[in-house]
């Protein structure tokens, strides 16, 4: 699923992540992500981050990726490839090899596709983690007859998607899509906050400042503006000046300005091994027997990847710990995975339950 640079989060935050961010196949849906997620940045000073989302401010929620959650239904990257040692086939028999990526969609595109291709009439699909327990929620368009009439065959078609591949760790749920539910009501602030970053944006350009995003966001106690530039930008505290200029005219002078200062290497190695864990996490999070609650990683200092299991503290588990590091690094070093890390230089820590760390 922190401080804003650290690896780390506790598990409150994980799983408040998890909970609240399902994919959604429409605009009134997405809406409803995007106010999580300004719920969550609310109540924590952890920020992590994702690149799957795309959001004008992703720098809020970029440290560390949770696989599934915020699951979108488009093509993935494929591999075409595998290799496994002769020296790890004795750990792939206690421990299975990452072997279900190899398939050419990941399990959520799998259903979705295998469902409207049979006709049913599917709003979107989502995959969630709450609490260690996966669920893969499914929402129907129609009318209520329609729902009691297609809902078991909905069941049993995803039921057998996941048994073919082995993924005996998720619960199905079948709802029906109530547009009511989702409508989505724009607070009329937000016309305001509208010309005010028109203003900003325009104020700016007349200085010849160039800025990556400065805009103001965020509704009562959460409103700030958030400036985004460029690490190597020297000239902040002047484009701090014009930006509460434009507060003061616009009456909101005690609306806060925060700073993020983006590294675009990172932030291109950030987007990297975003997909890198999509591709790691498909296997771990859909197979009881590896005991993976919660797959994330970050990139700074250098990247790292997070495996948080169900396991308990104990030398049993700690030799499980360390076999499963085993099989994720073989996968990593499989050509097409190669080809994604570009010689970046990481860390597979696996923690158990409690944060304490196995491996």
């Amino acid at each position: 699923m922190k401080k804003r640079f650290n690896s780390f989060m506790d598990d409150s935050s994980l799983e408040k992540l998890n909970e609240d961010l399902v994919w959604k196949s429409n605009q009134k849906q997405k809406q409803r992500l995007l106010e999580a997620i300004d719920q969550l940045e609310q109540s924590e000073s952890v920020k992590p981050g994702n690149d799957i989302l795309p959001m004008k401010k992703n720098h809020l929620l970029r440290n560390v990726v949770y696989c599934g959650i915020a699951l979108v239904i488009l093509s993935g990257a494929f591999i075409s490839s595998a290799f496994v040692s002769p020296a790890m086939a004795q750990v792939v028999s206690k421990i299975p090899y990452l072997g279900q990526i190899f398939k050419k969609e990941s399990v959520g595109t799998e259903i979705i596709n295998t469902l409207r291709k049979k006709g049913y009439k599917i709003d979107s699909l989502g995959q969630t983690y709450y609490g260690g327990k996966k669920q893969i929620e499914i929402s129907v368009d129609g009318s209520e007859k329609y729902f009691k009439r297609v809902k078991g065959d909905i069941n049993k078609i995803t039921k057998d998607i996941l048994e073919a591949r082995n993924y005996d760790s998720y619960k199905v749920k079948i709802t029906r899509y109530d547009p009511v539910q989702y409508e989505y009501k724009p607070d009329p602030r937000q016309e305001k906050y509208d010309k005010i970053n028109q203003e900003i944006d325009a104020e700016l350009q007349k200085r010849n400042y160039h800025v990556l995003d400065a805009s103001i966001a965020g509704f009562d106690s959460d409103t700030r503006v958030a400036l985004e530039v460029l690490d190597t930008e020297k000239h902040i505290e002047d484009i701090k000046q014009v930006i509460s200029d434009v507060l003061v005219k616009n009456n909101e002078e005690k609306t806060p300005i925060k700073v993020y200062k983006i590294n675009l290497k990172k932030q291109e190695q950030e987007g990297r091994w975003g997909n890198i864990l999509d591709d790691v996490g498909e296997d771990l999070l859909g197979k009881e027997r590896y005991h993976v609650k919660m797959v994330g990683y970050s990139v700074h200092p250098e990247p790292q990847v997070f495996i948080y299991t169900s396991l308990s503290y104990s030398e049993e588990n700690k030799q499980f710990a360390r076999k499963l590091e085993g099989v994720i690094d073989e996968f990593l070093q499989t050509k097409n995975m190669k080809a994604k890390l570009k010689e970046d230089p990481y860390k597979i820590i696996i923690y158990a339950k409690g944060k304490k760390k196995l491996n």
